[in-house]
């Protein structure tokens, strides 16, 4: 049974991949054993940092080219899927990532979400798993573009256009409201679970195409750095 980490973006974010690779040199353990695919449509990576294996797409919705990413990894099983917009800030240790996935597939679960629990969007329980909570059948965003392992086949079997257009709308809210829906219809006894880990801003450093607050304080952090690390300094 294997494992790849997936990084989905598009080539208009294409400007703040180089402040997405920072923080995964900061703070992803690169000795974690799965390889990691940054799944583009169509540009060249503009930044140059090992470890990433370069995946294309092609254009097409948000849904079409994960369905293409996740029918090119023929070889995986399971992926740890992640947004390029979201930004780690903490800590992602080998040894929590395969600790958690190694409950994950003893556990037979379809879904293990690593990041921040919000009890405002979720409905969970609490599990003998210390930090891990399971979702209830009537929980919103079951299904979420958050950080997360999956069997890569249900995944895949989840996805669903929006009736919606994202590019109307500039978001990919409504594919996961979509895809969503779907899972709570279709699997309504899915096990998705939840590990409570702030290892990323929630809201992400990116939306709808403007760097966030936090996303405008790592690249200032990130220039910094750059500056000071150049033969010349400041």
């Amino acid at each position: 049974m294997k494992g790849c980490v997936v990084v989905q973006t598009c080539d208009a974010y294409a400007k703040f991949w180089p402040g997405f690779a920072y923080s995964m040199r900061k703070y992803w353990d690169f000795s974690i054993p799965w390889p990691i695919f940054f799944c583009n449509e169509d540009a060249e990576i503009n930044f140059r940092e090992p470890g990433y294996v370069q995946l294309r797409t092609s254009q097409g919705s948000c849904i079409q080219r994960l369905r293409r990413i996740l029918d090119m990894l023929k070889d995986y099983d399971y992926v740890f899927y992640m947004l390029e917009d979201f930004w780690p800030t903490d800590r992602m240790s080998r040894e929590m990532f395969l600790g958690l996935f190694d409950i994950f597939q003893t556990n037979r679960w379809d879904c293990l979400r690593v990041s921040t629990f919000m009890p405002s969007l979720y409905k969970a329980v609490a599990t003998s798993h210390k930090g891990i909570l399971e979702y209830t059948k009537d929980s919103d965003w079951r299904f979420s573009q958050q950080a997360g392992f999956w069997k890569k086949d249900f995944l895949r079997s989840c996805l669903v256009e929006p009736a919606e257009s994202e590019v109307t709308h500039k978001t990919s809210l409504t594919a996961e409201i979509a895809c969503n829906d779907h899972l709570r219809r279709t699997f309504p006894d899915a096990k998705i679970y939840h590990y409570h880990y702030f290892w990323y801003p929630i809201s992400g450093a990116v939306w709808r195409g403007e760097l966030s607050e936090i996303g405008k304080q790592i690249e200032v952090v990130m220039n910094i750095e750059s500056l000071l690390s150049s033969p010349g300094g400041i």
